[in-house]
């Protein structure tokens, strides 16, 4: 019985040394410096002289994150112009047919995340964007931005693609629209009906 006695002594001193300091995968939408290179590739491809709003911004945003609204979105954007509409699509044309993502967050408004005021700032501070207008609420590349800019169109290669295909401008209002109504209408509805039957 000492001995039994012993032994558990021994173990109630033992301290195991179990490390818990595991690595860490990240995934890139949580780097800062991941989103805030897309918002400065956005500006770069779709640079104007008024600059975007950031509601365009995290529209277009969302639209790079999730691939599988690109089609749609092209279709929607081009569908009163069918020339237009046939030509944009054949620039565009997706090799493979990107994944669904049926969780995507689903949103009432605008698609905005709350980290987007802190990229704001991340690239207001290093002095690769500007706001301009009476309340600052459109964001302009500046010229250290395009620098940077160039760089990272050969990073994003996908990305650019579906932005080149609306040249240097794109309509707010129609961007916001698709967005923000057809998209849900065409998409949440049908995921309520898969995931609740």
């Amino acid at each position: 019985m000492s001995t039994f006695n012993e032994i558990l002594t021994r173990l109630a001193e033992r301290v195991p040394n179990i490390n818990l300091n595991r690595p860490h995968y990240i995934q890139p939408e949580d780097s800062m410096a991941y989103r805030a290179s897309r918002i400065l590739l956005i500006l770069g491809c779709l640079n104007t002289v008024n600059g975007l709003s950031k509601e365009s911004l995290a529209c277009v945003d969302f639209l790079l994150k999730n691939p599988f609204y690109q089609c749609k979105f092209i279709f929607e954007y081009f569908k009163e112009t069918p020339n237009i509409l046939i030509k944009k699509w054949s620039e565009f044309s997706q090799e493979e047919l990107p994944e669904t993502n049926l969780n995507v967050m689903q949103y009432k408004n605008i698609p905005w995340d709350l980290r987007f005021n802190d990229i704001f700032m991340f690239l207001y501070s290093r002095k690769l964007i500007e706001f301009i207008g009476r309340e600052k609420k459109r964001a302009i590349i500046t010229e250290e931005g395009m620098n940077i800019y160039a760089s990272l169109s050969d990073i994003f290669i996908t990305e650019k693609k579906f932005l080149s295909v609306f040249g240097k401008t794109m309509q707010e209002g129609k961007l916001k629209e698709i967005i923000t109504e057809v998209i849900p209408n065409s998409y949440w509805r049908r995921n309520e009906k898969i995931i609740y039957q």
